[in-house]
């Protein structure tokens, strides 16, 4: 089955089964959920994880990030994904800072497959918003939800 850009109702459920087998170290639920979710449209993807990740670092840091924030998160994910064996904790930073909105330049980083790229993002959005409890926010469907609705209006304001 390939997946439908436009069918976030599979979208969410694909990302929610996705954490949640980081959540158990399930290597082979992960793996397939991953694969499955390589299927959706890069960009949408990694939007909609990449608005997910802004907000639970908003969250977690209401005054604000700082360098030592992002490298505890990115140690706290690399130590709790340890079953992971394609970890790779550069990937990690390059996600965080992306979803922070901060784009190296192509030349300067490796070619990256999507469906890692879009691993190491779960590794993350389950360390800092699902792994979190109650005082991570709202639960995970709801964040994808919201990232969601905010693709669709981001998608409807005409460019000028």
């Amino acid at each position: 089955m390939t997946p439908s850009p436009a069918d976030p109702a599979l979208l969410t459920r694909l990302l929610t089964r996705a954490v949640d087998a980081v959540a158990r170290a399930d290597a082979e639920d992960f793996d397939g959920a991953g694969a499955e979710l390589a299927g959706f449209d890069a960009d949408q993807a990694r939007t909609v994880l990449g608005w997910v990740l802004r907000q639970g670092l908003e969250e977690r840091h209401p005054d604000g990030l700082d360098a030592d924030d992002l490298r505890e998160a990115v140690a706290r994910t690399a130590r709790a994904a340890g079953w992971f064996p394609a970890l790779d904790a550069r990937i990690l930073v390059l996600v965080l800072t992306a979803a922070l909105g901060e784009h190296p330049d192509p030349e300067e980083v490796p070619r990256l497959g999507h469906a890692l790229v879009l691993q190491h993002s779960l590794l993350l959005v389950h360390d800092l918003v699902a792994a979190g409890g109650a005082s991570a926010g709202p639960p995970l469907r709801r964040r994808i939800d919201a990232a969601l609705a905010e693709v669709r209006r981001a998608e409807t304001v005409e460019m000028p």
